[in-house]
């Protein structure tokens, strides 16, 4: 008898699952599903830029603020961006409106 966890070509086939009802998703909630991810987007974001900023501060730049402030800007813009491409995903970027 072949192991519980291996199938053989001898069992019958699984039984299809039942058809789930299509759950209706509220624009409220997908609006609250998108502030949701921007605040946690923003919270992640800043959070790896300040530390990155921390890391080579104290490495690198003999402890001053700036890299901590420039790694938590360069964060806080990627997040913002991010979130700004989320509530209107259809505007082109500004990189669209550059000429050759």
């Amino acid at each position: 008898m072949p192991p519980a966890n291996i199938i053989s070509l001898s069992s019958p086939s699984p039984q299809p699952l039942a058809a789930s009802p299509v759950e209706s998703i509220t624009s409220e909630e997908i609006l609250a599903r998108k502030y949701d991810r921007a605040l946690s987007n923003f919270a992640v974001k800043s959070s790896v830029g300040a530390s990155v900023g921390i890391a080579l501060s104290f490495l690198f730049f003999r402890r001053r603020g700036w890299p901590i402030a420039l790694g938590t800007g360069i964060g806080l813009g990627i997040a913002y961006e991010q979130c700004a491409r989320s509530f209107s995903p259809y505007t082109p970027s500004s990189s669209a409106f550059r000429t050759a």
